[in-house]
């Protein structure tokens, strides 16, 4: 009988619950390593796709997260143990996620009708345990949704304060998300603050495009802005400090690992529990393939938080598309860009109109949820192949000497 390897990462502080995690393991035939992360050096990603296009498979980021990928190439059923924040997994939990990028590789395919990217390696289990007060509806579904993308199953998603003795210490999150409010056009002499969350340098980053054109939109409507980025944390004071003391606030923000960045869910929770006064919260949420559904738990996830951060809600803006924004050096794909980043002027200036994002405009502005069954068979017979060699075309432009499929471990 084959013994499946099961890797364990233990997120929580101290490498807390160790032996209640152990217990839990302790009757399946299985072979099981469990790593505390508290002792390992793991940073954010920062969403380079260096993994993907300059040296496939290997990251650009030089901490221990390397041990562990070596450990998941020969892993059959991954788990992630997390304390939880906002009723989701915690930042330290997501981290590690985040970082998993390196076992898929840039190639698109269509997988359980689904717009995926390709497995590196294998399939991969995978399942969440969690200490805290966990929204556990909303992490099954991210659970499935992990697991999808991995080309495996769920392994389901296991509470420890259900299970054992470990302390709860995480807050409860709000029964129900925050519904949008209606609200007034703003005013011509409103000033908006908007707080760039992805990982990624300014000079690269598709959400700082998205935030540019989007803020153009709201400057021909007479509204003002101050723009704030994660990626340097420099900014980190400032940005809380206009956070708890504006009352018009959006959050930009691109889809890691079917959910918020960690960087993003790290600077969110160092925000203070008492706001200085009330404000409005609103997010722009993006992601790189076409379709819909690919964001909507990410939405699910934003929706639930200006309650749980003392804001009321101004909705969420859903877009895919955005992944080309990068590379627009091409003259086909700037020209395509271009239009991306001109219907997001356009709901800048909805939102001037409207004061929130829960317009018919802002609805419609996804575009499609899923791929049509010819959208499919045109992508397989024709598309699949254009794609691929754009992909390579942008690597070897990069100074990628290896294939894009390469397995480096």
């Amino acid at each position: 009988m084959t013994i499946k390897m099961t890797l364990v990462l233990n997120t929580l502080e101290s490498g807390d619950c160790s032996e209640q995690i152990k217990a839990l393991f302790a009757d399946k035939n299985e072979e099981i390593e469990i790593i505390n992360t508290a002792d390992l050096k793991i940073m954010h990603c920062m969403g380079c796709n260096n993994c993907w296009l300059k040296t496939p498979g290997v990251c650009s980021i030089k901490d221990d997260y390397e041990i562990i990928l070596k450990k998941m190439v020969a892993a059959e059923n991954f788990w992630v143990v997390a304390d939880t924040k906002f009723g989701f997994i915690d930042y330290r939990g997501k981290r590690v996620l985040d970082r998993i990028v390196p076992m898929l590789n840039m190639y698109i395919e269509i997988r359980d009708g689904w717009e995926r990217h390709q497995l590196r390696y294998h399939p991969l289990n995978f399942g969440f345990i969690y200490k805290g007060n966990g929204n556990r509806e909303l992490l099954e579904e991210w659970s499935m949704r992990v697991a999808r993308n991995l080309a495996g199953r769920s392994l389901g998603v296991i509470s420890l304060d259900q299970n054992g003795s470990c302390e709860n210490t995480a807050e409860m999150p709000s029964d129900s998300a925050a519904a949008p409010i209606k609200t007034a056009a703003p005013a011509a002499d409103e000033h908006v603050i908007i707080i760039n969350g992805s990982p990624r340098v300014k000079k690269n980053s598709n959400t700082n495009k998205i935030v540019h054109a989007f803020a153009e939109g709201l400057e021909k409507a007479g509204i003002t802005h101050k723009l704030y980025s994660l990626s340097n944390h420099a900014e980190w004071d400032e940005a809380r400090e206009a956070f708890m003391t504006n009352d018009n606030i959006i959050i930009a923000v691109p889809l890691f690992v079917e959910c918020l960045p960690s960087l993003l869910l790290e600077f969110l929770s160092t925000l203070p529990t008492e706001r200085k006064q009330p404000a409005k919260l609103s997010f722009i949420l993006h992601g790189g393939f076409d379709e819909g559904h690919q964001l909507r738990l990410g939405e699910k996830f934003l929706q639930s938080l200006p309650a749980q951060l003392g804001c009321t809600s101004g909705g969420v803006l859903v877009k895919g598309g955005s992944f080309l924004l990068r590379n627009r050096e091409n003259s086909y794909i700037k020209k395509m860009t271009d239009k991306i980043l001109a219907s997001y002027t356009t709901m800048g200036q909805s939102f001037a109109r409207n004061g929130s994002f829960s317009s018919s405009e802002a609805k419609k502005f996804t575009g499609f949820e899923k791929n049509p069954k010819i959208g499919i068979l045109l992508f397989n017979l024709i598309f699949k192949r254009i794609v691929k060699k754009n992909f390579e075309r942008i690597a070897q432009e990069w100074g990628c000497s290896e294939p894009l499929d390469a397995k480096p471990y």
